[in-house]
């Protein structure tokens, strides 16, 4: 049990797998106990100011445990430190016990109540570039895996904000950067959507065993016999871009028990609502060619056709083959999906816009940059980094 007057460190969000994790460390020495784990990456660890997001790393001793965002706060009690970190259990496991033996008392969230990103003193100003400040807090709930994570924090810390600074001194010689910042929002907003990516196919395909494949771990169980997975089974997967909800389905055919027939129906339905398909088929016995089930799913209007279990027998020619059983072609099938659900080649180190209103934004100020309007252009860069997340409906295309 705590008193009164003790440092304590409580984890705010669930645990589970998630982009970020948030620490609250409130007390007398609040501050002085993360000041000795947080090393900022731009600015002296002294110069840190009350209400300021600043982004460093997470350390213990010599090691690095994570990359950071740390703001500071007054509180009656002393000071409160929120430090947001990305959401893996183990790593927000070990950040409570570095806090720990810094001296703080490792609590229950309760008493600290819930953490609101809208009501945060952050969200009513302090930040450097406050707009797109308040607008990455709003999103980091949001952010279902690390690198989300990373990429959005960047945008804050420097690729967006950079780029709108440097643009202020010659609009004119950015408005290219300017417009392919405004062009990536597509990408980043995939990044947040988490899209839904279906494995469907003839029975026996090998889609479960694909499935645990790309999600790195066994979720949906696997057999040597047709016809094991009965309903579709859903897991958060990371393929290295946007993370997805990867979807493994019953196999498609003609079944004549009920509880089959059902299965099938149940994972039509996941086709019909999935932002892609990846048909997948055993290559050592590809589907007939008057396959009704086989043809209907070739017609779904975002489709991804994969050849399975090449260690058996090789993918026919332009298509894509891969293997469960020893990793061939995995590499392949993921970039694949990341670039036909539109987020492939995103640069998590280009400025990149990640809101409707930075998109508008960005893209209105380049079209009055390329024409000469370097006031104008200048007045929307200042919107971008200061105005507020209503402002994009006050932008009107030239």
């Amino acid at each position: 049990m705590t008193g009164p007057n003790a440092t304590t460190a409580a984890l705010t969000t669930p645990g589970g797998m998630g982009g970020i994790a948030v620490i609250v460390v409130q007390g007398p020495d609040a501050g002085a106990v993360v000041r000795r784990v947080f090393r900022p990456h731009r600015r002296p660890l002294e110069s840190l100011e009350p209400d300021r997001l600043c982004l460093g790393s997470l350390v213990d001793g010599g090691e690095v445990l994570d990359e950071a965002l740390v703001t500071f706060t007054p509180a009656p009690d002393g000071t409160r430190a929120e430090i947001n970190i990305h959401g893996g259990p183990r790593i927000a496991q070990r950040a409570l016990l570095l806090l720990e033996r810094e001296g703080a008392a490792v609590v229950e969230p309760d008493p600290l109540g819930p953490i609101d990103p809208d009501h945060w003193p952050l969200a009513a100003g302090g930040l450097n570039n406050p707009a797109i400040g308040r607008e990455l807090l709003q999103r980091l709930p949001r952010a279902m895996t690390a690198g989300v994570v990373t990429c959005l924090t960047r945008q804050w810390s420097a690729g967006l904000s950079r780029l709108a600074r440097d643009a202020m001194e010659d609009p004119g010689a950015r408005a290219e950067d300017l417009a392919a910042a405004a062009e990536r929002y597509e990408a980043m907003r995939v990044l947040l959507a988490v899209p839904e990516v279906v494995l469907a196919g003839p029975p026996n395909a090998g889609k479960s065993s694909l499935a645990n494949a790309l999600a790195g771990r066994a979720a949906s169980i696997v057999t040597d016999q047709p016809g094991t997975t009965r309903d579709w089974v859903r897991t958060l997967a990371d393929l290295g871009g946007p993370p997805v909800w990867l979807t493994d389905t019953a196999g498609l055919w003609a079944p004549d028990d009920p509880i089959d027939r059902l299965a099938v129906d149940r994972a039509w339905q996941r086709v019909d609502r999935a932002d892609l398909v990846v048909a997948v088929f055993d290559a050592s016995a590809p589907p007939a060619a008057e396959d009704p089930h086989w043809t209907r799913l070739l017609a779904e209007r975002r489709v991804l056709v994969v050849a399975g279990k090449i260690d058996l027998a090789p993918a026919p020619p332009g298509v894509l083959g891969v293997s469960a059983r020893d990793g061939q072609g995995l590499a392949d099938l993921r970039r694949a999906i990341c670039r036909r659900l539109g987020a492939g080649d995103l640069d998590g180190d280009a400025p990149a816009a990640f809101t409707e209103r930075q998109a508008a934004l960005l893209a209105t100020a380049a079209i009055v940059a390329r024409q000469g309007e370097a006031a104008q252009a200048r007045a929307l860069l200042t919107e971008l980094l200061e105005g507020g997340e209503g402002s994009a409906a006050a932008v009107e295309q030239p």
